[in-house]
């Protein structure tokens, strides 16, 4: 039983003390972005490492999941429920859960993993006290670019991918419930809230900094060797994705009461 207790204390205690590094962490990321304009070409650089060499997953992936939800939608409109209303249903479903959602996902795996994969082996070959030595503030030069590229390209990711998922969600609701288009757009009108657009952009805000920080705090934070490097990035997909997950669930909490 003492050995129990022990068990949940250490946990505790680290639980907390990881929490509390990546606090540290990110007031260090977010306060060095008034020196953003020292670092445009590495913005720039990581803007394209984000946002358009991700750009093809990201379609590919909403192309399906807005297939799989027009699927589901067709099969629900079904009695005396009028058909136009699949498309409200599709437009607020992929707008505040699934959009957001997948695309967060998709982006932990693959730029998380990235961060934390890059900065530990930055980490491993002694690159980062390389940069201390020269007064080089490692979390402004290699941290705060991610982030900021992350702010802009994951809410512009999201932009495509809803365009996407809503089309292919009215291909997929005309094969199997022949909807038509004006059909579609009367629905999309009925059930149109630009605030559903806000939770949307909020949420894509919110995972990008989520993500770049779960890479970079595992990433800096790497053990030695390979195996190190393997460890980091595993746990910062882990931390990313839980982390979207909840920051959806706030995020819809939040604008619920305003």
């Amino acid at each position: 039983m003492k050995k129990f207790f022990e068990n949940i204390g250490a946990y505790t205690i680290s639980a907390f003390t990881k929490i509390g590094a990546i606090t540290i962490l990110i007031s260090q990321a977010l306060s060095s972005i008034v020196k953003a304009p020292k670092y445009i070409t590495q913005i720039v650089e990581q803007f394209i490492y984000i946002g358009r060499r991700s750009l093809m997953l990201v379609i590919v992936i909403s192309i399906f999941v807005g297939l799989a939800i027009g699927v589901e939608v067709g099969f629900q409109m079904t009695g005396f429920t009028p058909h136009w209303m699949a498309g409200g249903l599709i437009l607020r479903t992929i707008l505040i859960d699934i959009g957001p959602l997948t695309l967060g996902l998709v982006l932990s795996g693959r730029i998380s993993a990235g961060i934390a994969s890059e900065l530990g082996t930055m980490k491993v070959t002694e690159q980062i006290d390389a940069l201390r030595s020269f007064a080089i503030d490692p979390v402004e030069y290699l941290v705060t670019p991610r982030l900021i590229a992350a702010m802009f390209a994951v809410p512009t990711l999201l932009i495509f991918s809803n365009f996407i998922s809503v089309y292919f969600g009215y291909y997929s609701c005309h094969m199997t419930i022949s909807l038509s288009w004006n059909s579609f757009v009367k629905g999309l009108r009925f059930s149109y809230n630009f605030k559903d657009i806000i939770i949307s952009l909020i949420k894509a805000f919110t995972f990008g900094i989520a993500i770049v920080i779960s890479g970079a705090y595992y990433g800096l934070n790497s053990q030695r060797g390979a195996k190190g490097v393997g460890k980091a990035t595993t746990q910062a997909v882990v931390l990313a994705s839980i982390m979207v997950f909840i920051l959806s669930y706030l995020v819809s909490l939040i604008m619920f009461y305003i």
